[in-house]
């Protein structure tokens, strides 16, 4: 649709000099416009009558009427017609009833806006033919829908058709419209429901066979609806588009099968894989608990055997008939064996330690997690003071910031600080003096956001500690959370190689994550989180 120029206006003013202002005005932006002038109600009857215009720009206060009057007099006869209020004699609430009642715009009547006059015809004008190109669309649309495989009827208050394409009949498998209201009966009552003007949604019915009957086959064709509450003829009724979309429910209904046995393929696959996990568990535990008593004989028997050596060395040392160089050989052989001893019960007690940290790290596995709020700053503070007596020759700085209450397992909890704390002073233990700092990351507290309430409620806690030890490698990084691997030589840092791996598995099963900066010999930062809320 192209676009019309404006070529007649209706101007309704009974004031001389003000209809002179206002075809003045639009000589100014309209080229060759017709201003039809109305100055009494006979000649407003004759324009209506006629309705010759394209646009109209009324007054408010008339020698006759009123502008809202003549607005609703516009309107019946042409409800299209864009009008625009021209006036010095209005009030604010007059304006917005006549806005209520259609009016496009409304201008003062002063000199400074005079220019905005034409302005609002110009927008107004160019809005009325925009809104024709949206009803010839709607036009063009309503001719494709016909030429598309997509019914389209109109039925009562009730769902009886009234009307329909014979896209629907054809879907349908119907030969007229009667015969498509024994299909469809009352099928479309749905789309009444007063509280919505449009609904959509999908029925199943029996298709008619060749023959017109309902097919018996057992075939269900599903159909989309999308109705809309409207008005005809003063009655109400309702209008709307079908889709045919059994194909899609059909697929929808294989993808359900299978969803359901990829779904009972998983289930069965994590159960055997947590039955798997539960037999290695019990191995693991088993194996070290096993390992407890015979490490324990060994080192009984090292003992005794110590004790013998060195009652039958005693004994070589009083034979006053020993010449010197046999002393010195004994001698020489006593310090030898000494080494070897000191050396087998060092291991032993490391072996010790390590089935001792593998039984922790299987019951932290096989624990059940109890929920709670644990405050953290109490947790901390009771383990700094345990820990820190064990090192009464340590000179220890700590910054402990206030943290916040979480929902934890407060048994696991404490053991993941316990570990953390002690590696911290662990790895300290070659500076003059220790800086041991533990708090909540600044950029993911609550206090670093705006004070609104959504601004403090934060997905997870996140927190750290941090040392001036000897730091690491940050290669070494993900190394440090395994079984049995250091970050650090055994000279540098001796240990089991599980504390911080039980660390990692604690906050894995709070669903937290856990990771650790460092540089070597600039100390080490680990950090882990937990969700806010269980």
């Amino acid at each position: 649709m192209s676009e019309l120029s404006l070529q007649t206006i209706l101007l309704i003013d009974d004031n001389p000099n003000d209809r002179l202002l206002v075809k003045r005005e639009l000589s100014k932006e309209f080229d060759d416009i017709t201003v039809q002038e109305v100055i009494d109600q006979k000649q407003f009857d004759q324009a209506l009558a006629e309705l010759d215009f394209d646009f109209v720009i009324t007054d408010f206060q008339l020698g006759w009427t009123n502008g809202l009057k003549t607005l609703e007099a516009v309107r019946t006869s042409y409800p299209q017609c864009p009008v625009i209020m021209f006036t010095n004699t209005g009030t604010q609430e007059i304006a917005v009833e006549a806005m209520k009642s259609g009016l496009n715009d409304y201008v003062i009547k002063s000199p400074r806006h005079f220019v905005r006059l034409r302005q609002a015809v110009r927008s107004v004008w160019q809005q009325f033919q925009t809104q024709q190109k949206a009803n010839e669309l709607e036009q063009r649309l309503q001719a494709l829908l016909n030429q598309l495989d997509v019914g389209i009827f109109r039925a009562d208050q009730s769902g009886r058709l009234l009307e329909s394409n014979e896209a629907l009949l054809t879907m349908l498998g119907a030969q007229s419209l009667a015969e498509a209201r024994t299909i469809l009966p009352e099928k479309l009552v749905k789309a009444s429901d007063q509280t919505q003007t449009s609904s959509s949604y999908e029925i199943s019915i029996k298709p008619s066979d060749s023959q017109g009957s309902t097919s018996q086959s057992g075939t269900v064709l599903w159909l989309k609806i999308i109705a809309t509450q409207n008005k005809a003829n003063g009655q109400e009724i309702i209008d709307g588009l079908v889709e045919d979309v059994t194909a899609q429910k059909q697929a929808e209904e294989l993808l359900s099968q299978l969803n359901k046995t990829l779904e009972a393929q998983v289930q069965q696959r994590t159960q055997q894989l947590e039955k798997t996990n539960q037999e290695l568990e019990m191995f693991a535990y088993s194996v070290s608990h096993d390992l407890q008593a015979p490490i324990r004989q060994i080192g009984s028997f090292i003992q005794l055997l110590r004790s013998a050596v060195a009652h039958s060395t005693q004994q070589s040392s009083n034979e006053k008939a020993a010449t010197t160089d046999k002393a010195t050989t004994d001698k020489a052989t006593t310090d030898k064996t000494e080494h070897y001893f000191s050396v087998i019960s060092s291991l032993i007690q490391q072996s010790t330690r390590m089935i001792d940290a593998l039984l922790d790290f299987s019951r932290t596995g096989r624990a059940k997690i109890v929920y709670e709020d644990v405050d953290m700053s109490r947790v901390v503070r009771r383990l700094r003071s345990l820990i820190e007596d064990s090192y009464p020759e340590r000179i220890i700085h700590w910054q402990i910031e206030p943290l916040p209450t979480v929902c934890c397992d407060r048994a696991l909890l404490t053991t993941v600080w316990q570990n953390l704390i002690e590696n911290a002073i662990k790895f300290t233990k070659d500076q003059e003096s220790a800086h041991i700092t533990i708090g909540l990351a600044p950029e993911l507290a609550p206090e670093a956001k705006d004070s609104s309430p959504e601004s403090t409620k934060i997905p997870e806690a996140v927190f750290f500690i941090k040392d001036n030890g000897i730091g690491f490698d940050p290669q070494q990084a993900e190394r440090i959370f395994g079984m049995f691997q250091q970050a650090h030589v055994q000279q540098i840092a001796s240990g089991t190689g599980i504390g911080l791996a039980n660390v990692k598995r604690i906050i894995l099963r709070h669903n937290g994550r856990v990771w650790a900066k460092g540089e070597v010999g600039k100390g080490t930062t680990v950090y882990f989180s937990l969700p806010s809320s269980c």
